[in-house]
């Protein structure tokens, strides 16, 4: 998997639509994300530090890499379930909203994550925003 995209965000379409991806959390990563850095704390559920794992792995696979430039601008989760700290889990990821802004170009990717027994655990959206050509990362905020 290559590091950085060839695309662009204004060549996605609102609907675009990828996955399922399947990911595996072991249970010493989710250890690693339930407590301060450098002190893992043992528990049998998934800390809700694997979200922004499991979601940024998915879109760089569906997008063949991180697309240069953009710019996390809003993330929001929604948690329906627990799951646990050694699970299968199956993300598929679209793009949900697009527009044009005077500070730039915005893409919305949504989420949704399921238990190995497809039950939906999670569902996320981030808002990306990639510098315009003259701007900086810093007039988008």
């Amino acid at each position: 998997m290559p590091l950085f995209s060839e695309l662009r965000y204004e060549s996605l379409a609102v609907g675009d639509r990828w996955g399922p991806f399947v990911d595996s959390l072991d249970r010493e990563a989710s250890d690693r994300l339930r407590g301060s850095l450098g002190n893992a704390v043992t528990g049998t559920v998934a800390p809700l530090g694997v979200l922004p794992l499991l979601t940024l792995r998915a879109l760089r696979r569906a997008l063949g890499g991180i697309v240069p430039g953009g710019v996390l601008i809003r993330q929001h989760f929604s948690l329906a379930e627990s799951f646990p700290a050694d699970a299968e889990t199956e993300t598929v990821v679209w793009v949900s909203a697009q527009q044009q802004r005077p500070s730039g170009f915005y893409t919305t990717f949504s989420f949704e994550i399921a238990h190995a027994n497809r039950t939906k655990a999670a569902v996320e959206w981030m808002i990306l925003a990639p510098p315009s050509d003259e701007g900086t990362a810093n007039e988008l905020a």
